[in-house]
């Protein structure tokens, strides 16, 4: 319930800008938290407040900076505003106000091609061939997303959205890394997987009616690449003997997952056997802890080994992302 009224919160400022954003933003909450009438109400006045607040705010900035300029650069300056409050190049196109913008103005969704280049270490040439890669992909993204504003939010499927951009964003990371050197294509990988990382767990937290559906576990492929590419490995040898051992102690912890999951559902399926006898529910607890045991042993084993070849740095970067502890 936190993850979700934090997500909301994150979310508020800028959907509390459009009317339509404010509705969604209303419904999801009333939805998921059922609210009462008098707590529908004043989550309106609260958005609607907050709209007005950042409107006064943004017309006060704007009076401050026009005392700076000329009347040349008033009208150039007006210019942008106007181009900004339509969204183009971002999210919320076709008018309406600020609709889906991170702060400092830029698109929700969008990727920014210097945020690329100064986690890449990006030559010029290098970002002249790739920025048509980033800017079709915001055009797209906002095509989207100007349609979906359109219909108002309806029918909209979360997950299913959440996924289309998923794969947008490592179909362009493919076309990207083509202009790559070898060290700058894993660095790429960590920030695809930085970004959709989140992405993977809104479904279940936005997922209308019931409890919230379990997030899509990365693959094992995907948790090698981003691990790796935070310990920064120079030599090859080296980072093909740890990327083995970060491979094997994923798969080993996926492999624990789903023996505790479909364990959990055998104990409760013999919970319910009133046939079953003391001796043979007492046979299945201890071979279900002796295996579970096994399986931590192994991880146990493999963390070890991975621990010895690393660097006190780099430990904690694989604590971090769970691989060591």
């Amino acid at each position: 319930m936190r993850a979700l009224m934090m997500l909301m919160l994150m979310a508020a400022p800028v959907l509390a800008q459009d009317t339509r954003g404010q509705e969604f933003l209303v419904n999801r909450l009333k939805d998921r938290l059922k609210l009462t009438d008098e707590q529908d109400s004043q989550v309106k006045e609260i958005l609607t407040k907050d709209g007005e607040d950042r409107t006064k705010l943004d017309d006060a900035r704007t009076e401050k900076i026009n005392a700076l300029l000329n009347e040349e650069q008033k009208k150039q300056y007006e210019e942008l505003r106007t181009q900004q409050q339509r969204g183009r190049g971002g999210f919320g196109g076709g008018g309406g106000g600020q609709q889906f913008q991170f702060n400092g103005g830029r698109p929700m969704g969008s990727v920014n091609i210097d945020d690329v280049k100064r986690e890449l270490s990006l030559t010029d040439e290098q970002v002249e061939k790739i920025k048509p890669l980033y800017d079709e992909f915001n055009a797209n993204v906002q095509k989207r997303t100007t349609e979906n504003m359109e219909k108002g939010f309806q029918n909209l499927d979360i997950g299913e959205e959440m996924q289309k951009y998923q794969d947008s964003l490592k179909g362009l990371s493919e076309k990207v890394k083509v202009h790559l050197t070898d060290e700058q294509k894993p660095k790429l990988d960590a920030l695809v997987e930085r970004a959709t990382g989140f992405m993977r767990m809104i479904p279940g937290l936005l997922n209308r009616g019931g409890a919230p559906a379990a997030p899509v576990r990365p693959s094992v492929e995907e948790r090698v690449r981003s691990a790796v590419a935070a310990l920064k490995i120079v030599k090859d040898d080296e980072k093909a003997v740890i990327s083995d051992l970060v491979a094997k102690i994923v798969k080993a912890q996926y492999d624990l997952e789903d023996f505790q999951k479909s364990s959990r559902e055998k104990l409760a399926e013999a919970a319910k056997n009133t046939d079953l006898s003391d001796a043979a529910v007492e046979d299945r607890i201890k071979e279900t802890q002796e295996d579970r045991r096994k399986r931590e042993k192994e991880i146990s084993g493999l963390q070890k080994q991975l621990a010895e070849v690393v660097t006190n740095r780099q430990e904690l970067e694989l604590m971090a992302a769970g691989i060591l502890k």
